[in-house]
């Protein structure tokens, strides 16, 4: 599991990430994908301990993200193991035994110590802050790429928002200029009776009057040709 899933880079899917630069004299990387934990040839006789307590997410935050993301770094942690017996085997023996126990300390420094005449506290210290430093060099990098992810993601967001936010205006403005033209399409029809009905009435008055002087005219010539028909002989 990686931290792909979150944040996309130009790297192809599964290509391995980086080289984590090194103080010490072996190369070593952080893993991106599922690998199998550096077998460690120390250990510390103890009586088999349970699996650490679950670190729950807090609100807001996947527990399955939370879950993903302490697996990366954990195989990271296993990744960076130096040759020999150093702070990583004093690590693992302590977080097996008991990490609250101080007695645990004293013996685990006694069994590296018969593995590796060099050790000292200073030197396990100084260990300890190369691993602190290579996690944070890897935490650091996924920070700068999520970051980067997220303002692309905010930015294409914004995008879309303001284009979505000028076509709505648009239509609002188109849908205000039709209501007015129905508006005006209405008070148009209401008042189209008022405008025609007099030029109507004239026409009609015209065709009646028309009617009424042409069967004027034709019966007083009927009339006259009657009187011919009667009165001459």
């Amino acid at each position: 599991m990686s931290f792909k899933s979150w944040f996309v880079t130009d790297t192809e899917e599964g290509a391995p990430a980086p080289a984590v630069e090194q103080t010490q004299s072996n190369t070593t990387k952080f893993p991106t994908t599922e690998t199998a934990s550096q077998p460690s040839s120390f250990s510390f006789p103890t009586t088999p301990t349970p699996s650490p307590t679950q670190t729950y997410a807090p609100v807001g935050v996947s527990q399955e993200h939370l879950n993903n993301a302490l697996e990366v770094y954990e195989k990271g942690f296993d990744s960076l193991n130096q040759p020999g017996y150093d702070f990583y085997e004093f690590y693992q023996a302590i977080m097996n035994a008991g990490v609250d126990n101080p007695q645990i300390y004293q013996m685990a420094f006694m069994m590296g110590a018969g593995m590796d005449k060099t050790i000292t506290k200073d030197k396990l210290v100084e260990q300890s802050n190369f691993y602190v430093a290579e996690i944070n060099k890897v935490y650091n990098e996924y920070v700068a790429k999520g970051n980067a992810k997220k303002e692309e993601t905010i930015s294409l967001k914004t995008n879309e928002n303001q284009s979505l936010v000028g076509e709505l205006d648009l239509m609002r403005q188109q849908m205000d200029a039709l209501k007015t033209q129905i508006i005006d399409r209405e008070t148009k029809l209401q008042a189209i009776d008022g405008k025609y009905g007099p030029k109507l009435q004239e026409i009609e008055g015209k065709l009646a009057a028309n009617d009424m002087a042409k069967n004027k005219v034709i019966q007083s010539i009927e009339q006259v040709k009657n009187g011919i028909v009667i009165n001459l002989k």
